[in-house]
């Protein structure tokens, strides 16, 4: 029977996967097939791209909309998304799940097959990969402990040596990776996903492209290599189908900028609260609809801006897009979103796509969230004994892994997703028969001037590039 295994180092890069410095992932690409035309979703944050991994949608489906997002029943709050405490906590507030669309896990589930995860980022994080693990009777075990871990991953727990949770993100990266190796690849269940927090934390914190992020990246690609290595000696080399996947890219900090402090200098967004970051969000008062087009509109006049979206039902001020058009339009989501101006150029690390940041994090440091092309390229790999090996050039992105999933388990639920299942990687599966064409939206009033472009295959559509007057 087959099984399915998904990888994801967070926050890679595509063209950080060469071969003289992560040789195991360059080798798994070169045997398998890679989609050179991966996407990610906005905001391209880790938690909003956990959600759409695990369930195959976009944010407007699955209702988690930012990394820290407007709190459901607090106009001037907001909720702590990478914090397992927080989310259980809002869960019991809404009376209802987080997530508003089924997962992988709870897929898996109703048709009695074992699903696990092993996890390096955040407690919140986890969570979202399988927030029903323990009703569903799943493995969870999470490189921070019981905090975190299903019951079967707190019984697995109490058999190892303990993580370092007060170690390194790339300590807790290899601690998971080769537990996951030594105890549950021998055996694997029918769906799997191992998470990795690196090259995504070094780069935050030790710079994008930098020495340390480098040296990280090869640590977390030797783990990978390790695991690879047996899967391809063992029993299950024909079983077990592998994808590999980052959530998201990166873009360096070019300059800082505060959205708040700007906002406060009127009188008249005296009451909005900001929430902000590489893209971010503007709360305001009783969602009046001409306080959100006065926002948007000034926005548009802040030489710091990329993109302004806001909802739908509102007149849209000249240069403001609609919500719905980064589908993330969900009523969690802020009236008004935006991003900041981002840029092609190259840092002083060689790598190309610098941005501005609302936040703590240094120049030269990596950071992602909006719609450049550096935060939403991503890598998606698939290998194994069904896999097709070669280059896809339709588009695919992180909502089409669960999709692909359950196509190669035999699984119904493929169709009730944004995502669409892979099929030009599998064998016994015909390739897309749909032209790829692009799609776009344009903007411009008062001297500024926006453009959106998605990706679109039949009905299946990806978010391509957003920006301030892209050319």
């Amino acid at each position: 029977m087959t099984a399915f295994l998904l990888i994801v180092f967070d926050g890679l890069r595509p063209d950080m996967v060469r071969p003289d410095t992560t040789p195991h992932l360059a080798r798994f690409a070169a045997e398998g097939m890679r989609f050179a035309h991966a996407r990610s979703v906005f905001p391209s944050e880790t938690r909003v791209c956990t959600a759409s991994v695990a369930t195959g949608c976009y944010p407007y489906r699955h209702g988690l909309v930012a990394n820290r997002m407007p709190h459901p029943s607090d106009p001037r709050g907001s909720v702590d998304t990478g914090d397992i405490a927080v989310l259980r906590g809002l869960e019991q507030e809404l009376g209802a799940p987080l997530l508003e669309a089924p997962t992988l896990a709870d897929r898996l589930a109703a048709a009695g097959r074992d699903f696990a995860v092993f996890s390096s980022g955040t407690t919140g994080h986890t969570f979202v990969l399988n927030p029903r693990a323990d009703e569903n009777r799943q493995l969870v075990l999470s490189a921070h402990g019981a905090v975190a871990s299903s019951a079967l991953g707190r019984e697995l727990l109490a058999t190892l040596d303990p993580p370092p949770t007060a170690g390194s993100a790339i300590e807790r990266s290899e601690w998971i990776a080769d537990t996951f190796r030594q105890k549950i690849l021998p055996n694997p269940p029918d769906a799997s996903i191992l998470w990795l927090s690196e090259p995504d934390t070094t780069a935050h914190y030790g710079g994008l492209g930098s020495p340390a992020q480098w040296a990280v990246l090869r640590r977390a690609d030797a783990a990978f290599g390790r695991i690879v290595a047996d899967w391809q000696a063992g029993p299950q080399r024909e079983r077990l189908h592998i994808a590999v996947a980052s959530d998201h890219g990166h873009a360096t900090i070019s300059g800082r900028v505060s959205v708040a402090a700007a906002l406060a200098r009127y009188r008249e967004f005296s009451e909005c609260v900001v929430l902000p970051g590489a893209s971010g969000g503007v709360l305001v008062p009783d969602n009046a609809p001409d306080k959100i087009a006065n926002v948007a509109r000034w926005l548009t006049h802040q030489d710091w801006c990329g993109s302004v979206f806001a909802p739908d039902l509102i007149d849209l001020p000249d240069g403001v897009l609609p919500r719905s058009a980064l589908l993330s339009d969900h009523r969690r989501a802020a009236p008004v979103l935006f991003t900041l101006r981002a840029d092609g150029r190259t840092s002083a690390a060689g790598l190309p796509g610098t941005i501005l940041y609302d936040g703590g994090l240094e120049r030269g440091a990596g950071i992602h969230g909006g719609l450049s092309r550096a935060e939403l390229r991503t890598v998606l790999l698939l290998g194994g004994a069904r896999i097709r090996p070669g280059l896809s050039e339709f588009p695919a992105g992180i909502v089409d892994i669960a999709p692909t999933a359950l196509a190669l388990l035999g699984l119904p639920g493929a169709e009730t997703m944004d995502g669409r299942v892979l099929a030009e990687a599998i064998d016994g599966f015909a390739a897309p028969t749909a032209a790829r064409t692009s799609e776009t939206w344009e903007a411009a009033g008062g001297g500024y001037a926006q453009r959106l472009a998605r990706l679109r295959l039949g009905e299946h559509v990806w978010l391509d590039e957003g920006g301030r007057a892209l050319p």
